[in-house]
């Protein structure tokens, strides 16, 4: 060999060599298919599909590993498309020289010899092969991906990426896709259809649900080559002869819960390989038994102006997410269907109001017969009312929560401290939360939004004795374990909270028997200006969360929790619990080792003493629970001469009587119901009338509210005073007011004295007639003009 050539091969051997390092250099960098985007798949628990979503290059990939293929589908893509796969080195010399001679040569017509190591070259990045260079590039890569993969890795790259018509790749995403099954789970026929179309896909992939004659002859032509080693599949002749039922569609389930999971980027899922199929905890047949019912009930009350509602069901035991339904109509621009209701944030009424009586039983401010006030009372500016602008007076405390009075829950939310609802709110992570000022006690009746996935994480932490937890969407995330000293409330009030709920009456005429033997401790929620209407329920292992209302926030007077989302919420619950025997359904409860039961009033909820006529049990927490004497029931002695009342007792003409002693505000409310109450006899008018007696309610300061700043405005007729006012016992005839040692005035009970102080720190004091006095701190400035 010349001087000459040497140098011109070395020319060109040194640039091939480079080449080939570098292709050899980037295949090694990672797996053959690393940098291919594939479709985010969810399957339900039972391994079903229910989204596969769009790559980024708008194709439908989805992943599968060589091991989860049948034997039979890789046998028959081998049989198609390489059956010497094995035997070669990623380029068929034979094939090759007999294409060339047919095509270039004796150009009879076009053929292919391509490997399944040159189809996967060209596939994966993305060659132009019908041309000589470009089939060049195709050999040189075959070669590298032979070096650089094993066999294994190289057909599971081709089962993954094979075009199967359209924008569908890969046998996996063809097998959902045409059949709605899973490719381990295809029959033999299917199999061997799915096998021809990547040779020709334009020509063979189904259109309309139905298989061209292209694909069916192909795929006949298979069928005899395959007879030759399995001859006992001569039985499926008629099968292959006939066309096949096609689906030509993926399912659509559980839309917006998947969405939901695609765009948190699987944030909270478990560790895998992300090119797998995301099994979540989706039992299908609650999602859909909660899709008919929502939209069932949707349409039953259409004529309200129900167009569009949310629902989330949820294990507490293990926190999964077993349904969530987003919307009435994923689909339904006029509901903004897309929108996910499970995620939005919303207002939620009064469904906070249990974690306030939870956190008032756990300081010691109530047990669940305690008597709060239901009367009408102002808060600085903030003057909440009831529903249904109506008040009760005295109520129990799980009766004012189970009908959701306003004023209890606004008058406990103002005395529990560290923690308050806003700081129970803060490490439960609601989301969305602005500084404390900025809502005041008007959060009490939902003026921070929350969304459902929150608020059914609020309700589980009851359920399970206050600890709280995040949801898990996820299959095989591993036992629950909620983080250390994550509790919102202890599990004592948590437990009795439950017990409470679970005296809420159900809103429907009618239930089964066997839904009946199961508590459900449950509470509804109507926001401001009939925005939103909640229901949520703990019954057996499970919460759910019903809401009602629009995403445009149009309000409507039908939205009202009790009437609209309590029906369809117990719809759901007696479905589940008839398709679960009681012998299934979890044990009652155990009573938490720290709580008993005492007998308390039945008017009161007091202590009982020797006046009080019946008694009640309540549950109680010793050391904690509040443990004040009844102050109603009062035996006094009777002046059978002249009516007045008396404190002697040896005399013929004394006799005795168990009266209700009643605070001024509450005997108003009996009064303007048309309930007045039989009150105790006054003294005689000549009986010291400030002289000391025996028990008693204190007077009880309404306005102004104990360390409080009030901001004045002197040139303001209106704003230039302070009101006061007080409840008194019913034997208080007169009230005396003082601010420091000023005396300020004397009114009856029911009645406001007006007082224009200046500014300052002050000491309010008032006493009834009887010597009883009540005092707190004011503070009051002058605006600045």
């Amino acid at each position: 060999m010349t001087r000459r050539k040497q140098f011109f091969l070395g020319s060109l051997a040194a640039p091939l060599f480079l080449a080939l390092a570098y292709l050899a250099a980037n295949a090694l960098a990672g797996d053959i298919l690393g940098g291919v985007p594939f479709s985010p798949v969810f399957l339900d628990r039972d391994g079903a599909l229910m989204q596969a979503f769009l790559t980024k290059d708008d194709k439908y990939r989805i992943f599968a590993p060589v091991g989860d293929f049948p034997p039979e589908m890789i046998e028959a893509v081998l049989l198609q498309e390489d059956r010497y796969f094995y035997g070669h080195f990623g380029v068929n010399l034979g094939a090759m020289l007999r294409a060339a001679r047919e095509t270039w040569i004796l150009k009879n017509r076009r053929v292919g010899a391509s490997t399944l190591t040159m189809q996967v070259a060209r596939m994966r990045y993305g060659l132009h092969t019908r041309s000589v260079p470009g089939k060049l590039r195709q050999i040189l890569r075959a070669l590298i991906l032979e070096t650089c993969f094993s066999k294994q890795e190289i057909l599971e790259a081709y089962l993954n990426l094979a075009p199967c018509g359209g924008n569908i790749e890969g046998f996996p995403a063809a097998a959902r896709y045409y059949f709605g099954a899973d490719v381990k789970d295809l029959s033999t026929s299917e199999i061997l259809f799915l096998a021809v179309l990547p040779q020709n896909p334009n020509e063979r992939a189904p259109r309309e649900r139905r298989a061209p004659p292209a694909v069916m002859n192909a795929r006949a032509v298979l069928y005899r080559a395959w007879l030759e080693s399995h001859p006992e599949d001569a039985l499926i002749s008629a099968e292959i002869e006939s066309a096949p039922a096609l689906l030509c569609a993926f399912p659509s389930e559980a839309r917006h819960f998947c969405e939901s999971l695609r765009a948190e980027g699987d944030r909270r899922g478990p560790k895998r390989d992300r090119r797998r199929a995301a099994r979540t905890t989706i039992a299908p047949d609650m999602q859909r038994l909660c899709e008919a019912h929502l939209k069932a009930h949707v349409e039953r009350n259409r004529g309200f102006g129900v167009t569009n509602g949310s629902m989330m069901l949820v294990d507490w035991t293990n926190m999964e997410v077993l349904a969530s339904v987003g919307s009435a109509g994923f689909f339904d621009d006029r509901i903004q269907g897309q929108v996910n209701g499970t995620t939005a944030r919303r207002s939620p009424g009064s469904t906070l109001k249990p974690f306030i009586y939870a956190l008032a039983l756990e300081q010691g401010l109530i047990h669940p017969e305690t008597m709060l006030k239901d009367t009408p009372v102002t808060f600085n500016e903030y003057a909440p009312d009831n529903f249904r602008n109506d008040y009760k007076g005295p109520v129990k405390a799980w009766d004012a929560l189970v009908d959701s009075r306003n004023i209890p829950a606004v008058f406990l939310a103002r005395a529990i401290k560290n923690p308050d609802l806003y700081d129970l709110m803060a490490r439960a992570g609601i989301g969305g939360l602005r500084e404390r000022d900025h809502y005041g006690l008007s959060i009490v009746l939902g003026s921070a939004g929350v969304t459902m996935v929150e608020l059914v994480r609020l309700y589980a932490a009851l359920a399970n004795g206050g600890a709280h937890a995040p949801v898990r969407n996820y299959l095989g995330e591993g036992p629950l374990t909620p983080p250390p000293g994550d509790a919102l409330v202890s599990e004592r009030a948590a437990w009795i909270t439950m017990r409470m709920l679970e005296r809420n009456p159900s809103p429907v005429d009618y239930r089964p028997q066997t839904s009946r033997q199961t508590p459900v401790a449950w509470k509804t929620g109507t926001s401001i200006g009939f925005k939103d209407c909640w229901a949520i329920a703990i019954f057996d292992r499970y919460v759910l969360c019903v809401w009602i209302g629009n995403f445009s926030g149009e309000g409507n007077t039908a939205f009202i929790g009790r009437l609209m989302s309590g029906p369809l919420l117990f719809g759901v619950i007696d479905a589940m619990l008839a398709e679960i025997p009681p012998a299934r359904r979890l044990p009652p409860p155990r009573v938490p080792a720290d709580v008993t039961t005492v007998k308390v009033c039945a008017v009161s909820g007091g202590i009982p003493n020797d006046d009080c006529p019946q008694t009640v049990t309540t549950w109680f927490i010793p050391g904690v629970s509040p443990i004040t004497k009844c102050g109603i029931h009062r035996a006094v002695r009777i002046d059978s001469r002249t009516g007045y009342r008396t404190e002697e007792s040896d005399k013929p003409w004394i006799r005795e009587e168990v009266r209700e002693f009643w605070p001024s505000d509450l005997l108003e409310l009996f009064e303007e119901a048309g309930l007045p109450r039989l009150k105790p006899p006054p003294y005689p008018p000549s009986d010291d009338s400030f002289g000391p007696r025996a028990g008693g309610f204190p007077p009880s300061i309404i306005s102004p509210m104990s360390d409080t700043e009030y901001v004045l405005r002197r040139e303001s007729s209106r704003y230039n005073q302070l009101v006061l006012q007080a409840s008194a016992d019913s034997d208080a005839g007169e009230l005396f007011w003082f601010a420091d040692s000023v005396f300020l005035g004397s009114a009856a009970p029911r009645e406001r004295l007006v007082w224009a102080p200046d500014a300052g720190r002050w000491t309010l004091t008032v006493v009834d007639s009887r010597g009883r006095s009540a005092s707190i701190q004011v503070i009051v400035t002058e605006q600045a003009d």
